[in-house]
């Protein structure tokens, strides 16, 4: 089987080493993101609760500025001002979700990249081979059928290769982009839910 492979490789021409090297990136980056994208790391179930204690509390001491929780990264920045006018609460939370949403989406734009580069590699390939083919082909004068359709064969591998590795990249691109929103929206209801509890103590009274 693996040598199988290597010949198919040998055979696919120059274009086959971009192609492996995209390969590798999205294995790389599609790892990366499912590790930093985990439920229980971004929302630790220990995450709310020791928010409604310290709200409850009156405590203003911030949660660790390394803390990948993201209520932590929504609330924490601006907890030492609460009580915050309502309007200015909103602005914050605002530019906060739009920085967490950037750290999250981090590697999507190469998944992405790889989505659309990928099958062009793929087709670069397959027009320089058969190039390659023709060329042989009519140096040596003869056309016989066997010769130009293995060529063809072997040529039309790097199409196969490049959407081999650009489909799983795209789908992979927008299912990790879905599950950013969704988990955007989760931490949404969650503060939702503290301003419901906490009101006074996070907005100011005359703004209500």
């Amino acid at each position: 089987m693996t040598e199988e492979l290597l010949i198919l490789f040998a055979r696919g021409g120059a274009m086959m080493y971009p192609l492996l090297l995209c390969s590798l990136l999205v294995v790389t980056f599609a790892i990366e993101r499912a590790l930093q994208l985990n439920s229980g790391r971004l929302f630790p179930k220990a995450t709310l609760e020791a928010w409604k204690t310290r709200l409850s509390s009156g405590s203003m001491e911030p949660p660790a500025s390394s803390s990948a929780a993201l209520l932590d990264q929504m609330l924490g920045p601006i907890q030492g001002y609460f009580p915050l006018p309502i309007a200015r609460f909103e602005e914050r939370l605002s530019d906060l979700s739009r920085k967490a949403r950037n750290r999250l989406e981090r590697g999507l734009v190469f998944l992405d990249l790889i989505g659309g580069v990928a099958p062009l590699f793929g087709l670069l390939g397959t027009a320089l081979g058969m190039i390659d083919v023709f060329s042989k082909l009519s140096s040596s004068g003869q056309a016989k059928i066997e010769s130009l359709s293995g060529g063809i064969s072997e040529a039309l591998f790097t199409t196969v290769a490049g959407l081999a590795i650009g489909i799983p990249a795209l789908i992979a691109a927008n299912l990790y982009a879905r599950h950013i929103e969704n988990q955007l929206l989760k931490v949404e209801d969650e503060i939702n839910g503290l301003l419901d509890q906490f009101y006074d103590k996070m907005v100011e009274h005359e703004n209500r």
